[in-house]
C-alpha cells in the first residue's frame, strides 16, 4: 500500500492544545521532523530495519478510535489519558482499494450470520474499515485521498455489500455524507473537512431524516447551538462527523451543518431494532445544546423547495442510487451462498431422476432466472452510476433538465432492483431446500435485509415518477426523496 499511518496521542496539557496533539510526519526519503523522527527511529528499533521505501509515518489527532458507546459520549474518551498506537493503511489506487475491500469482505462473510444475530453496534467493523484505509478513497487527491470516481468507489466496495449489507450500507453512506459537504456554498470549509477526514480518518454518518421535526440552531458567537432529535440516523452512532441541517431559531433560514459525533450533548440512543440491516447503526440521535463552530456551518440547505439548485440536490439522488447498489449486493450475496450450499449440501429431490442437485433441470432453470434478473438490475445500476458521475463533473453548471434525466436513470434502477432483490432473496431458498431454513445458517438475513432496505421509501412512488416522465413528459419535482 502507499502509506503506513500511526497515531500516538498525549493527554491534554502534555504537548497538546485543547486535546489536539502536535502533528509530525516523516516520509522516508523526504523531509523529517520532530516527533515523527523519534517515533520512526523507535519503529526501526522494534522492526530491526527501516520501514519500506515510500511509507509514511503520521502522528494524528487524539480521539479518532471508536469510543465506547453509552447514552452520552465524551469528545476525548480515554481511561488513562493516552491513546494506543494505531496503524492504518492509506490507499492510493483502485487496485489497493479493491484488495482491501476483498480482504474485509472475506473477514465479514465468515461471521456475518453470527454478528447479525448479535445485533451489536458496528464499532469493530468500522474500526476494521478505518484500519484498512478505505475511508478516504473518494476524496480528491489534492486533499490527500485516492481520488477515485463514483463508479470506481461503488465497484470497489461491492464485495462488502455482498458479504454484509449492513456494513456496506454504513460505508456507502459515509462516502456520500462526507462528499455532500462540497454541495454547499462554503467550499473552503468543506475542503478543509475532507482534508481533516484524511488526516484523522474520520467516519461520517447523517442525521437528516426529512420526516422528523427539524433541528433548531441558536446563534452563539460565530457558531450555533443545535438541539433536537433525529431518527433513522444511519451511521451516526459510529460517526466522528455527522451531517445535518437545521433552522435558525426565530427564522426560516435553514443551514447545512457538520456536528462532531463525540461532542458534549450528543446522545446516541442505540435503539435500532429492525428485522434487517441490523448492524447499520440506524437508531436515533439527539443533540442537547451542542456547539457547532463556524467552520462546520456550510451555508444554506437548498436541496429542494424555494432556492433549490440542481447541483446542491445531487446527494438526494445519490442516496437513492446507493440503495440500488445495496439491492444488487444483497441479491449477489444471497445467490453466492445459495449456490455454494446447493453444490455442497443440497440433496437431489427423490423423483428428480438425477444423482446430484446441480443436475436437476428445475434448479438449473431457477438459478438461471435469478442470475439473469440480478445481472439485468446490475446493468441498470451501473448505467445510472456512470450518469451520476457525469452529473458530478458538471458541477454548479448542472441544469434542471440534466438533473431530471439523471433522476430518471436512478429511479429506473431503483424500481427494477427493488423487485429483483425481493424475488431473488425469496426464491434463493428454492435452490437450497428445506434444511437451509435452519436459523444456524442465517440465510434469512438476505431477505430480511432486502425487505428492510426496500421500505426506505415507497417504490410505487418511484414507478409513478417514471410513468409521469414517459406519459406526461415531466420530471419528478425535486424533494428529499427524488
Amino acid at each position: 500500500m502507499g502509506r503506513l499511518s500511526a497515531s500516538l496521542g498525549d493527554a491534554p496539557g502534555e504537548g497538546c492544545r485543547s486535546g489536539i496533539c502536535v502533528q509530525a510526519t516523516r516520509r522516508y526519503g523526504g523531509a523529517t521532523g520532530g516527533v515523527g523522527v523519534a517515533f520512526a527511529e523507535w519503529l526501526e528499533h522494534v522492526w530491526g530495519a527501516p520501514p519500506p521505501a515510500g511509507f509514511e509515518l503520521g502522528v494524528v489527532r487524539r480521539g479518532d478510535e471508536p469510543a465506547r458507546r453509552s447514552r452520552r459520549v465524551s469528545p476525548h474518551d480515554s481511561s488513562r489519558g493516552r491513546r494506543p498506537i494505531v496503524f492504518r493503511t492509506v490507499i492510493r489506487s483502485e487496485a489497493e482499494a479493491a484488495a482491501a475491500a476483498e480482504s474485509l469482505a472475506a473477514r465479514f462473510r465468515e461471521d456475518a450470520a453470527a454478528r447479525d444475530a448479535a445485533n451489536a453496534n458496528p464499532d469493530a467493523e468500522v474500526a476494521a474499515i478505518r484500519e484498512a484505509g478505505l475511508l478516504a478513497i473518494h476524496i480528491p487527491i489534492e486533499l490527500g485521498g485516492a481520488g477515485l470516481d463514483w463508479p470506481t468507489v461503488m465497484r470497489v466496495i461491492r464485495p462488502i455489500l455482498r458479504a454484509d449489507a449492513s456494513i456496506g450500507h454504513v460505508l456507502a453512506y459515509h462516502y456520500v455524507h462526507s462528499w455532500r459537504s462540497l454541495l454547499n456554498d462554503q467550499d473552503a470549509r468543506a475542503r478543509a473537512l475532507l482534508a481533516d477526514t484524511v488526516t484523522h480518518q474520520w467516519f461520517w454518518g447523517g442525521a437528516g431524516n426529512p420526516r422528523d421535526e427539524g433541528l433548531v440552531l441558536t446563534p452563539d458567537g460565530d457558531g450555533y447551538r443545535v438541539s433536537g432529535r433525529k431518527f433513522f440516523a444511519t451511521g451516526s452512532s459510529v460517526a466522528d462527523r455527522i451531517t445535518a441541517s437545521g433552522a435558525v431559531a426565530g427564522t426560516e433560514d435553514k443551514l447545512a451543518i457538520v456536528i462532531d459525533g463525540r461532542a458534549t450533548g450528543v446522545t446516541h440512543h442505540l435503539d435500532w431494532s429492525s428485522i434487517g440491516q441490523r448492524l447499520s447503526a440506524s437508531g436515533s440521535v439527539s443533540f442537547d445544546d451542542v456547539f457547532v463552530p463556524a467552520e462546520h456551518v456550510l451555508g444554506p440547505s437548498d436541496q429542494d423547495g424555494e432556492g433549490y439548485r440542481p447541483y446542491a440536490s445531487l446527494s438526494i439522488l445519490f442516496f437513492q442510487l446507493l440503495l440500488s447498489h445495496l439491492h444488487v449486493g444483497i441479491a449477489e450475496g444471497a445467490l453466492d451462498e445459495a449456490i455454494y450450499y446447493l453444490k455442497t449440501a443440497t440433496r437431489p429431490w427423490a423423483t428428480s431422476g438425477v444423482s446430484s442437485a446441480v443436475e436437476d433441470p428445475y434448479l438449473l432453470e431457477i438459478a438461471g432466472e435469478l442470475i439473469a434478473q440480478t445481472r439485468a438490475s446490475d446493468a441498470l445500476v451501473e448505467r445510472a452510476t456512470d450518469r451520476a458521475a457525469a452529473a458530478v463533473a458538471r458541477g454548479w453548471a448542472l441544469t434542471d433538465d440534466e438533473r431530471g434525466e439523471l433522476a430518471v436513470e436512478i429511479t429506473a434502477a431503483k424500481v427494477a432492483s427493488t423487485r429483483m432483490v425481493l424475488d431473488v432473496t425469496t426464491k434463493a431458498f428454492e435452490l437450497t431446500g428445506a434444511r437451509a431454513t435452519s436459523t444456524r445458517l442465517g440465510f434469512d438475513r438476505f431477505w430480511r435485509n432486502a425487505r428492510t432496505i426496500t421500505l426506505h421509501d415507497p417504490v410505487v412512488y418511484k414507478a409513478r415518477e417514471l410513468g409521469e416522465w414517459a406519459l406526461q413528459g415531466r420530471h419528478a419535482t425535486p424533494s428529499r426523496y427524488s
